[in-house]
């Protein structure tokens, strides 16, 4: 039986958190990515913490022997509740101010608004005692079971109006980590001109394994993603999937043709379709016939379709305009091969069956 046990942390107050958070792992593997919160909910947050109000709880998983990660040891790692804490300890740090109108309740004729942690202990020092003092809820859990601590993470945001992608990022075995893995490559850093807010980096990542592990263009619909996931949970979190190693040399081919922050990678349908096109290539051994300039071309094309559509749509192109109407269904199958025949006729002389993709 997995040992799991459940102990409030002692000298939990704000102040004694900030003093340990070197000490606390803020973004453990399955957690969702940080900044989700605005500005508004983090300063309502300092509010409560002002006025005294209830907090939900926090969890942090104690490890049962520090964990050093990239030469930094930690005692703890964040499981529910890394908004909060990172709200108050950027708070701390003077990244933060109070809400212009913002209220003390105890003492309405006190007036703080507006200041920032090192105001309040200049003119209101009792007042930053009282938010160092505020004593939070923590919950430390106990057990050497990764796949518990992501158990307990997946049934904590339950509530919450998690992502697909952050869903499937929880769940064990070798899925969620190898697309973690394929996400960390420079081509999503780099050349991708969006960033991993709500993972979505991570959902491009498990649907490149996927389509590299099935070797043909398939349906990436949250159903198959989920399932894929699930075929694997019962294997080893090291395990490094065929479509993994795959996806990681296609994503090299494309590194090399796409500059940074390109514009061309700015819709997630086109990244998915050059996904495929490198994925060819590669595999038949032409990926040198690939270059950005044809790829600019073909989009400017398009624009220049539209145009002539917008006027006298008979003199418009229709494979290029079914092309566009297609984008509308990035994820199923038959658009993603029908704008793939298109993309290989027009750019590539490449005349080929959809059902060969």
């Amino acid at each position: 039986m997995s040992q799991f046990e459940l102990s409030e942390l002692r000298a939990s107050s704000v102040w004694n958190l900030y003093r340990m958070k070197d000490r606390i792992q803020a973004n453990p593997e399955y957690q969702r990515s940080g900044e989700i919160w605005s500005m508004d909910k983090r300063r309502l947050l300092i509010d409560t913490v002002l006025n005294g109000f209830d907090m939900p709880k926090i969890y942090l998983h104690k490890f049962p022997r520090p964990k050093t990660i990239k030469g930094i040891t930690y005692d703890y790692a964040i499981v529910d509740g890394r908004q909060r804490l990172e709200t108050l300890w950027s708070f701390i740090a003077g990244q933060i101010s109070l809400s212009e109108d913002f209220e003390y309740y105890a003492d309405p004729t006190l007036k703080p608004s507006g200041m920032t942690y090192g105001d309040l202990a200049q003119n209101f020092p009792d007042l930053k005692t009282d938010f160092d003092n505020f004593t939070l809820n923590v919950v430390a859990i106990e057990t050497e079971e990764p796949d518990l601590i992501e158990e307990m993470f997946s049934r904590l945001n339950e509530a919450v109006p998690l992502s697909a992608a952050e869903k499937r990022n929880a769940r064990p075995g070798p899925v969620p980590k190898n697309t973690r893995d394929l996400s960390n490559e420079p081509f999503f850093s780099e050349k991708l001109p969006f960033d991993n807010k709500r993972y979505r980096h991570f959902d491009l990542a498990i649907k490149f394994i996927y389509n590299e592990q099935r070797k043909v263009v398939s349906d990436t619909k949250k159903a198959y993603l989920d399932k894929f996931a699930q075929e694997f949970e019962h294997e080893s979190r090291s395990k490094k999937l065929p479509g993994y190693v795959n996806a990681k040399l296609t994503l090299d081919s494309m590194a090399e043709v796409f500059i940074d922050n390109d514009p061309l990678l700015r819709s997630v349908g086109m990244v998915m379709l050059y996904f495929h096109l490198f994925r060819i290539a590669r595999v038949e051994g032409w990926t040198d016939r690939i270059t950005r300039r044809k790829l600019l071309t073909f989009e400017n094309n398009r624009g220049t379709n539209r145009e002539k559509a917008e006027n006298d749509i008979t003199s418009a192109n229709y494979d290029l305009l079914e092309f566009d109407r297609y984008a509308q269904s990035p994820n199923d199958a038959v658009a993603l091969r029908f704008r793939l025949k298109v993309l290989l006729q027009h750019v590539f002389k490449e005349d080929r069956a959809m059902e060969s993709l």
